[in-house]
């Protein structure tokens, strides 16, 4: 069932009255609401006034590789990257989000950037491999800032968290040596979350095992690092009061 509302609360259009900068939602935007095996998920199209000044803004600071397991080839056969900033700007979409999904923003208050970009290669076997099933502590708020409408979000079957295998991947201690590509045989697909320039999507990032899609070769080159980068803004949130920063 899908449901569509106005995004626009006292509270929101209170923010947006005090601030005129790129963080502005779009006044016309309106969330539209579907649910997935008893888990609502959020979409809002065109989420930000300015999204061009702040993509300038998120893409144009000094990225961070991510680091430990099981990102030990990162740099070398990929690039993972993250910028992380703590801005009271960002306050209106944290405060939608945060009011659709009943949970509060965590990593501190913070926001990230996710970059990715992947050499052809023989390690990067996107035709049979998953790239990095994982989950977050609560729900995880996405905003797409490519054209290109594939390579989304995927989402598994909630009984892979049974699995001991991924729940030895999940554990605070990731087993030395392991990579971030799962073999398909291993996982089921319940849908891809269909990515679009300046889309939002906010699911429950604990109920469903999740990770980027790699459908194709449109963020790939002879190169660890590219240009060419999948580009998203990231918000964490958890049920309850923050515990650890999420992975």
């Amino acid at each position: 069932m899908t449901d569509t509302l106005v995004i626009l609360t006292e509270l929101t259009k209170y923010f947006f009255k005090n601030m005129n900068n790129m963080w502005q939602l779009n006044l016309d935007s309106t969330v539209q609401i579907k649910e997935l095996m008893g888990s609502k998920i959020y979409q809002i199209d065109n989420v930000f006034k300015e999204p061009k000044k702040l993509y300038r803004f998120l893409f144009n600071r000094q990225s961070f590789a991510v680091q430990g397991e099981p990102w030990t080839r990162n740099q070398y056969f990929y690039q993972k990257e993250r910028y992380t900033d703590f801005k009271d700007a960002s306050a209106p979409l944290a405060v939608v989000a945060e009011r659709l999904c009943g949970q509060h923003l965590g990593n501190y208050g913070a926001f990230s950037t996710n970059i990715e970009s992947w050499q052809t290669n023989a390690y990067n076997l996107y035709e049979t491999h998953y790239w990095w099933p994982h989950l977050d502590n609560g729900y995880t708020c996405i905003v797409y800032f490519n054209k290109e409408t594939t390579n989304g979000t995927n989402l598994y079957h909630p009984n892979l968290k049974e699995k001991d295998w991924f729940k030895n991947l999940m554990a605070d201690d990731i087993p030395k040596g392991k990579q971030p590509w799962i073999s398909k045989e291993d996982v089921e697909l319940v849908t891809e979350l269909t990515p679009a320039y300046n889309r939002m999507v906010l699911f429950d990032g604990a109920y469903f095992p999740h990770g980027s899609a790699v459908n194709n070769l449109t963020y790939f080159s002879d190169q660890p690092k590219s240009l060419n980068c999948r580009k998203n803004l990231c918000f964490f949130y958890y049920p309850n009061e923050n515990k650890k920063e999420t992975k």
